[in-house]
């Protein structure tokens, strides 16, 4: 599966990119909708109004049934952006590493549960909205007020999902949630999804106010899609910051956290600021969000004063530009 792609910066990427895949989790670049805009502090707005959401899409995501049809393509991978003004629901899309889609949904279920279909994208997917035959754009009708109040107050309580032939219960899925930034549809399949290659969390072993001694973080060492660098600025700082080959760079500062699980690192919404060159992959991205999180966790109970752990972990990071 190729690690990284994206229609506006292809030839930038190209040349950065090595092709690899861990754990059975491709190791993807995927590019989806959204631009600039006017910030708004709430949920993302597009330039013309509305709500935005977002979804990175894995195999692992699926939930089987016993019993029910095949779920879970470990080699695919999507990004799903989702513009909610008034009836209209608009959806922008890309996918690698799995078959053709043969339906496109928004379910209403939280993470691990499966729930009904509530927003059907099926029929766009005959339609000539699909672009080199990996992407969507396109938008519905939905009269259903409170369902779509439902979606934009909790998104996190509806999830993506898109069914392939060869696992019609659902080949990827994810969980839906709320963009802050200011975006706009008119930029869709812009901006992309780098999924960590080579990553470890980076704890020491600190002493605590009463005394005691427990590991404390202290950097990340992580090589994502698209030869992205990731670590701190400087070790204990815990500003995390993203370096393209290109010399273009952002840190992050954490607007919200929410947990993914025993033994996974929590997923975050961090609000980016330029750190490096003005122009290239990473110039311009307002917000990054880190999903789909595995293992990463510190290690548990007492420990040796300035031992230090590398505990490795797997994420997707999606970057929102402006």
């Amino acid at each position: 599966m190729n690690a990284t792609f994206s229609k506006r910066r292809k030839g930038l990427l190209v040349a950065a990119v090595a092709v690899a895949a861990i754990g059975g989790v491709a190791a993807a670049a995927v590019p989806a909708a959204a631009a600039s805009g006017r910030h708004t502090g709430g949920g993302g707005t597009a330039k013309t109004g509305g709500t935005v959401l977002v979804a990175s899409l894995r195999g692992a995501n699926e939930v089987p049934v016993q019993g029910g049809p095949a779920v879970g393509d470990k080699d695919g991978a999507a990004l799903e952006f989702i513009k909610v003004r008034g009836s209209k629901v608009s959806v922008a899309v890309t996918w690698r590493g799995t078959g053709t889609p043969t339906m496109l949904h928004i379910h209403q279920g939280a993470k691990g549960t499966n729930g009904g279909v509530k927003i059907d994208f099926s029929k766009l997917l005959g339609k000539a909205h699909r672009r080199n035959g990996h992407s969507l754009v396109g938008t519905v009708d939905v009269r259903d007020s409170a369902l779509l109040k439902q979606l934009t107050n909790d998104p996190g309580s509806f999830y993506a999902n898109l069914h392939t032939a060869g696992f019609p219960g659902g080949a990827v899925r994810g969980q839906l949630h709320k963009v802050t930034t200011a975006v706009d549809f008119r930029h869709a399949l812009g901006n992309f999804q780098a999924s960590v290659i080579k990553g470890r969390q980076i704890y020491r072993c600190e002493a605590g106010a009463d005394g005691s001694h427990a590991f404390a973080r202290r950097d990340v060492a992580a090589l994502l899609g698209g030869g992205i660098r990731h670590s701190f600025v400087k070790p204990g700082s815990g500003t995390p910051r993203w370096v393209a080959p290109d010399g273009s760079a952002v840190t992050g500062v954490v607007l919200t956290k929410a947990p993914n699980g025993d033994g996974n690192i929590p997923e975050l919404d961090l609000k980016a600021a330029p750190a490096g060159r003005h122009h290239g992959l990473l110039a311009g991205t307002a917000e990054i969000l880190r999903l789909n999180t595995v293992g990463g966790v510190a290690p548990t109970g007492t420990c040796f004063p300035g031992t230090v752990a590398a505990v490795p972990y797997q994420a997707d990071y999606v970057f929102v530009q402006h």
